[in-house]
């Protein structure tokens, strides 16, 4: 399986389609291309390159309705996914937003 085939299945698992772009992205953020075949040595830099492209993915619509077509994905489970690679990889959670935050200190 190549790592493109891998991203692409990881994230169908939520109801998510990758474009080429999207696997350039993660491709990129990995350093391992897409048509490298995934092995038990590079499997941690393509989940840290899909961990990095998640935020991207909370920009888009999370459902799609036209002429009769409706499309959806899992956004609570992306998120969960998110934050179980970022615990995983030791990467800081860009999406963390219930830690208490001082706004006024004296």
């Amino acid at each position: 399986m190549t790592a493109g085939e891998y991203v692409t299945q990881k994230f169908q698992t939520f109801g998510i389609t990758m474009s080429g772009a999207d696997l350039l992205d993660v491709s990129l953020s990995s350093g391992i291309a897409s048509d490298e075949k995934v092995t038990a040595t590079n499997i941690p830099a393509v989940s840290v390159g899909m961990a990095r492209f998640i935020p991207q993915l909370l920009l888009r619509a999370t459902s799609i309705s036209e002429s009769g077509f409706s499309m959806s994905w899992d956004i609570t489970g992306i998120k969960q996914y998110y934050a179980y690679l970022c615990r995983t990889y030791g990467l800081k959670n860009e999406l963390d937003t219930d830690k208490p935050k001082i706004t006024f200190i004296q």
